[in-house]
């Protein structure tokens, strides 16, 4: 039996409306979603889109995961966007770009935007005692003298152990339970709380923290269907979580946490994907909207205490995967499993959502995405180095694209000219031409009313040979 029930989230003076499949999922001990196997051989790199779609296709099937978002982004470009399977079972309800996912302990990586912006305008110290900004001390009893600082909160350092209960030692539900039996700066352990107590400085120094984070980060970003409250969202729009019992599938209910906002943010891919892309873009988006200065995004992904932990940085780490270092975040929670990576090396990242409980697909699944965009761009680099000498094929214009697009090529002499456009799996969707052309420039205009969202391909023959690129439709 699910129930609806509100909760006042600590002194942040919201209230959380959420339905429970059990009272014992919000308090049940969160693991360490840094912990990924970087076992080689378990990464893909696929050949082109059809062996992409096929890697997905099967891990869902193998590990019984009920729907999946998957995004890949090269150059700040979106290079793949498919979606597959359901997001609410009972219903038929298909996952589409658009699809809310509960991301679960990817929030963090929200908050830690949220805070750095707050302290580039306020310029406080992230080692400044975070009982200062709170209004009440938080001291590990076991090591009083010690500072708890913003920078372990943020890194997992503070020595503040995710026992769920209260942390201002007056409070009748305070117990030292709450706190590890080592000092602060001495030793990793992940902590839920300490993303609690940042949302919580962002409203004693800025603003109510749901509202900073829609007018400062989300809405800027133009992720408008983005909150932390389900009460906020349509719930006709929201993945179901999943757990799979061996023969079935069953829901878990919508949950929320009054512990927010560790993780309780409910997004879509495509929405995830812009805030990706402007931190890989070291704070900027569009050309002008700009969400953090790019020294911010430096600190944030540069090691804190590099002898505890090197992989840290300031919510946001790194994992060594597949050969190289891979900057992110994991979501995992009851029916969820989620996922954004990137690689500042070749300018790709990768966005995973699901309402199912693999997270070893989901790295499998992210790491093969960031394979695929490296893989394009490097083809395209090499087609673009021949064709400027012979025959030349653009992008395609606009892109992404709604309805219709132009695609423009140079011939370098008479010859008879095909121009064919593909989906994902390699089915001609379109012939715009096949006849007869004269030297120049051609332009063609594509018109994609009747087809579905997704990344398509275009390819323009001539002389047995052939020339191909990718084009986005979004509607």
């Amino acid at each position: 039996m699910h129930k609806t029930i509100t909760v006042l989230a600590s002194s942040f003076l919201y209230a959380a409306v959420f339905t429970l499949a059990a009272a014992s999922d919000i308090w049940s001990t969160d693991i360490d979603v840094r912990a990924e196997s970087n076992n080689l051989d378990e990464f893909y790199a696929p050949r082109d889109s059809a062996s992409l779609d096929s890697l997905i296709r099967y891990k869902m099937l193998e590990n019984h995961i009920p729907g999946v978002a998957s995004i890949a982004l090269k150059d700040g470009e979106i290079v793949w966007n498919q979606s597959y399977g359901y997001a609410v079972l009972e219903d038929s309800i298909p996952v589409a770009d658009s699809t809310l996912f509960y991301l679960a302990s990817i929030s963090k990586t929200s908050v830690a935007i949220a805070l750095m912006q707050v302290w580039e305008q306020l310029s406080f110290s992230l080692d400044d005692d975070v009982g200062i900004h709170l209004g009440f001390p938080v001291r590990n009893p076991y090591y009083p003298d010690s500072v708890i600082s913003i920078r372990m909160c943020m890194t997992h350092m503070s020595s503040i152990n995710d026992n769920w209960t209260i942390l201002d030692p007056g409070g009748i539900y305070y117990s030292k339970d709450n706190y590890d039996p080592w000092p602060p700066a001495t030793q990793d352990d992940y902590c839920n709380i300490g993303a609690a107590i940042c949302g919580y400085i962002i409203e004693q120094l800025a603003d109510s923290f749901p509202i900073w984070c829609h007018d400062s980060v989300f809405h800027p970003l133009c992720m408008l269907e983005t909150a932390w409250f389900i009460s906020q969202l349509d719930t006709n729009n929201i993945a179901m979580p999943y757990h799979w019992d061996g023969s079935a599938y069953i829901p878990y209910g919508h949950i929320g946490k009054p512990y927010y906002p560790c993780g309780t943010l409910r997004t879509s891919s495509l929405q995830l994907a812009r805030l990706l892309t402007a931190f890989m873009q070291h704070g900027v988006i569009d050309d002008t909207v700009r969400i953090l200065d790019s020294t911010t995004v430096v600190l944030m992904t540069t090691s804190q205490y590099p002898v505890l932990n090197p992989e840290q940085g300031l919510f946001w780490y790194k994992k060594f995967l597949d050969g190289r270092w891979i900057w992110g975040h994991q979501g995992w929670s009851s029916g969820i499993r989620a996922r954004i990576a990137f690689d500042w090396n070749n300018n790709t990242g990768s966005v995973v959502l699901t309402n199912g409980e693999d997270i070893n697909s989901v790295t499998q699944i992210a790491i093969a995405l960031l394979n695929f965009a490296a893989q394009f761009g490097i083809a395209e680099c090499e087609k673009s180095s021949v064709l400027r000498h012979d025959f030349y094929l653009n992008q395609n214009h606009p892109n992404p694209f709604r309805s219709s697009t132009n695609i423009s090529f140079i011939l370098p002499n008479n010859t008879h000219v095909t121009l064919k456009v593909y989906n994902t799996i390699g089915q001609e969707v379109a012939t715009l031409i096949d006849q007869e052309m004269e030297v120049g420039e051609h332009n063609v205009s594509w018109n994609a009313i009747g087809l579905p969202s997704g990344v398509y391909y275009y390819r323009l023959t001539a002389r047995n040979s052939g020339w191909m690129k990718h084009c986005i439709l979004l509607k």
